[in-house]
Formats: structure tokens, C-alpha cells, sequence
């Protein structure tokens, strides 16, 4: 079997607590398992547990203590702010960066098509873990990922591909980008389509700084209202 890779532990409800959790906190803060276990109400030993598959996928560092990078403090505020066009852009970002989950979706593709405890069991598999509940909750969460990404549509209990979201082309033109800078800093540009009735459709660009993020959408929303009268 080839090198493990590190499934969560959680339902992915508790996975988007801890993102957000690290997220909460100022950049480069790291945070000790107890302060996490106090912040998201998780066991301790759960929070450690799901680190593993957070730090393989790029949102929080390496180390005893650990710390949001900035596509981890992006996402976790993103959640927070219930930007979902932003949440979907970057869980697909995730996905077709990281060899593993960007062979799950293959394998769905490839089969045209899996029903949940089949893909489900292929993950676990796949991973090289023991097939327990911890692993099969994990399996679980990502399927899940993949669904709220768009990358998977699941129908009376078969899974099967987004094509058009699965395509790398279409990702870049569904949310926008985000930019990482020299400073350490990160902007923000995210498109907003609006149709009026009399069929014109307005796009307007808005930037914004990972600190700015929790405003965002507050911002977005009176737009909107603006554009609706």
C-alpha cells in the first residue's frame, strides 16, 4: 500500500468548527489543543486527531502548536461570513491541488458514477488507514467536501461527477482569486453578478484584505438591496 493519507476524524459539521476556530485567531497565532478544545467545544484528543488532515491540506502549519496559513484563516472566515461563492472556490482549489482527493473524484468519474457506501469505502481504502469509525467518519467528511465544493452531486444515494465544476478552467471563472503577496498579506477579488429584470446584468469587482473578510459579506448584501431598488 502507498504512503497513508491522513483522513479526519470528524463529521465534517466539527471539521468546519476547528477551520474556523484557527481562523478566529490574528495571523501566525498558534493555538495549544486546549485552547481549541475550549474555543470549539471538540475533545481535545479529536482536535489533534483531525490536524493531521488540516495540515495536509494547507490550512493550518506544522508543529506543536498550530496556526492557520492564509487559505485557512480565508475559508474558516469565509464560513463565518457565509460567503459561499468563496467557501465552493476554494474547497475546489483544495481538491485539484491535492493528488488524493483529485483521484476520489476520478474514480467516481471513471466508474460514471458511485453509490455513498461504495465511495465511501474506496476512500478508506484508498487512504491506507484501518477501516474503523474514525476513518469511515473522515471518509464521510470529505465526501461531504466534495459536494459543498460542487465537485460531486449526490441523488437517492448516487454520487457521481460535476463535470462543468470539475473542470480547472471553470473553477477560476466561478469566485474570483486570491492573490498571496510578499508581505504575507492576501486580497480578495470576487465577482457579483446581478440580473435585473429587464434582463441587464451588472458584475462589479470588490477587494478586500483577509482582515477585511468578516464585513464582506455584509457589504455584498446591501449592494445587492442597492441594485434591487
Amino acid at each position: 500500500m502507498a504512503e497513508t493519507f491522513k483522513l479526519p476524524v470528524s463529521s465534517y459539521e466539527e471539521l468546519i468548527k476547528i477551520i474556523q476556530a484557527y481562523a478566529a485567531e490574528k495571523e501566525g497565532t498558534a493555538l495549544s489543543l486546549d485552547s481549541l478544545q475550549h474555543s470549539t467545544g471538540i475533545d481535545r484528543t479529536l482536535v489533534s486527531a483531525n490536524n493531521g488532515f488540516l495540515v495536509q491540506i494547507g490550512l493550518i502549519t506544522e508543529g506543536n502548536k498550530k496556526a492557520a496559513t492564509e487559505l485557512g484563516r480565508a475559508l474558516g472566515r469565509a464560513y463565518s461570513s457565509k460567503i459561499q461563492d468563496e467557501i465552493v472556490r476554494m474547497w475546489r482549489e483544495i481538491i485539484f491541488e491535492i493528488d488524493f482527493l483529485n483521484r476520489m473524484v476520478s474514480a467516481v468519474r471513471i466508474r460514471k458514477g458511485m453509490d455513498r457506501s461504495n465511495l465511501l469505502n474506496h476512500i478508506v481504502y484508498s487512504s491506507g488507514l484501518k477501516d474503523n469509525s474514525k476513518s469511515r467518519a473522515g471518509a464521510g467528511a470529505v465526501i461531504e467536501i466534495f459536494k459543498v465544493s460542487g465537485v460531486l452531486n449526490e441523488v437517492d444515494g448516487k454520487i457521481s461527477v460535476n463535470d462543468e465544476s470539475s473542470d480547472e478552467a471553470s473553477l477560476q471563472s466561478t469566485g474570483g482569486n486570491v492573490e498571496s503577496k510578499g508581505d504575507g498579506a492576501q486580497s480578495t477579488k470576487q465577482i457579483i453578478a446581478y440580473s435585473a429584470t429587464t434582463g441587464v446584468t451588472v458584475n462589479v469587482n470588490i477587494a478586500c484584505s483577509v482582515e477585511e473578510i468578516d464585513i464582506v459579506g455584509e457589504k455584498i448584501k446591501k449592494l445587492i438591496e442597492t441594485l434591487s431598488k
